[in-house]
């Protein structure tokens, strides 16, 4: 490998919220004691500095998210000039990074360009060197292209495509980033994959569609806890347990309750489903418990600190469209009231120092007036400090979920006792 200096040598995608995957992304850096980082930010795209060891440690930690799409490593920087003069580097730089590739039996490999730039004409010259460089590496490996369009604004694989066409067994995308006079060109080391939360949701035995968060979401919010491995997940509005089973898959304790008899129902089913998948020594179902329960009675089977407590809670009538803003204003206090009452019993068992990471609903009804229920408040009257922008990457909470423009939404607020 050419040795020489860059600027940043790890690029991470951002999903669709690319606020939620940067607020993630800060969560688990924190975890190796990062609170201060060299980044830059460019369209859809990050691109941090990081030491070989925190490298490793955050490929390790992706396969626990739920908003971040793609990482990988930089390994070559260069100014646009003469495009011709990277061919060499290309090449020197391929030759080494093929060669850790679990190809040795097969000698083939399936590859795929991702270049970024706005620019067709650099996009075309990028992809044509970066090809031809490809099929020079070696004469004994037999290539299998699948590059789509380089005249498309984007040319990657999505996600579905990366593991539907076996990449992440025996392919290689390369990563171009033309930013403003320079090439960044690396690799993907690490994809999220849609195809195990489609089998998962497709497997559960109960989906309720009015009580459940989506799998990605929940997993996000779990990282976000940054509760320790063995500690204990505390969903006070269980739903059908979604939050709760991407608890358990992170080696954590679960407790959940619900006043509302289906819900319940519908978790048991769902995380006894998911025991079911391990042996009986492991004892995954001692892991966990749901209870049919209101919050003023939580002294009845909690008898421990827990470590976090993540929820979606009841977020009002089901709507389609705005209700007037004096019916919204009276919905959101009356959430307000139902929230500060859970919560204040709640964080009487949470360990100080830990966090409550709570979803609200917001109306929107303007671009500059949206009604939601007072979250300040909220922490005020139990006691709790509200988070106001993450450590990493400058985001401000709360964070708004789903789309931006959608007239009936959701905030992620994330407090700490």
């Amino acid at each position: 490998m050419i040795k020489m200096s860059l600027s940043f040598n790890t690029f991470i995608k951002l999903g669709a919220n690319g606020e939620l995957s940067k607020l993630e992304l800060s969560s688990i850096l924190e975890e190796f004691s990062i609170t201060e980082l060299k980044f830059q930010e460019w369209k859809k795209y990050l691109l941090l500095e990081l030491s070989k060891e925190q490298q490793t440690k955050l490929i390790k930690s992706l396969e626990k998210s739920g908003s971040i799409i793609k990482a990988g490593f930089i390994e070559l920087e260069e100014k646009v000039n003469d495009l011709n003069e990277l061919k060499p580097k290309i090449i020197a730089y391929l030759k080494k990074t093929l060669q850790t590739l679990p190809i040795q039996k097969t000698r083939k490999i399936k590859f795929s360009i991702n270049i970024q730039t706005s620019t067709i004409t650099i996009r075309k010259q990028l992809n044509s060197i970066i090809k031809k460089s490809i099929y020079q590496t070696s004469s004994d490996l037999l290539f299998e292209s699948k590059i789509r369009s380089p005249k498309k604004e984007t040319s990657e694989l999505s996600p579905y495509q990366f593991f539907k066409e076996n990449f992440h067994k025996r392919g290689i995308e390369i990563t171009c980033l033309v930013i403003k006079s320079t090439i960044f060109i690396g690799h993907l080391k690490w994809v999220t994959n849609p195809l195990k939360d489609i089998k998962q949701d497709e497997e559960r035995p109960v989906r309720l569609f009015t009580h459940g968060t989506s799998i990605k979401l929940a997993r996000t919010l779990v990282n976000l806890s940054k509760i320790q491995e063995g500690d204990v997940l505390f969903d006070p509005f269980c739903g059908t347990g979604t939050i709760l089973l991407e608890g358990l898959k992170q080696n954590l304790q679960a407790i959940g309750i619900d006043r509302d008899p289906k819900s319940v129902r519908a978790s048991k089913a769902n995380l006894n489903h998911f025991s079911m998948k391990f042996p009986s020594k492991e004892r995954m179902k001692d892991k966990w418990s749901i209870y049919l329960l209101d919050s003023q009675n939580l002294n009845e089977v909690i008898d421990i600190k827990i470590g976090g407590l993540v929820t979606e809670p009841y977020l009002g009538p089901f709507i389609k469209e705005l209700p007037t803003k004096e019916k919204a204003k009276d919905t959101m206090t009356m959430l307000e009231k139902l929230y500060t009452k859970v919560l204040q019993k709640s964080v009487e068992y949470l360990k100080t120092g830990h966090r409550v990471i709570l979803i609200i609903p917001e109306y929107r009804y303007s671009q500059d007036y949206s009604i939601y229920p007072d979250y300040q408040k909220i922490a005020k009257n139990c006691k709790l400090e509200f988070q106001t922008k993450s450590t990493l990457f400058n985001v401000k909470l709360p964070v708004q979920i789903g789309r931006k423009h959608n007239i009936i939404n959701r905030k992620l607020v994330i407090y700490t006792k």
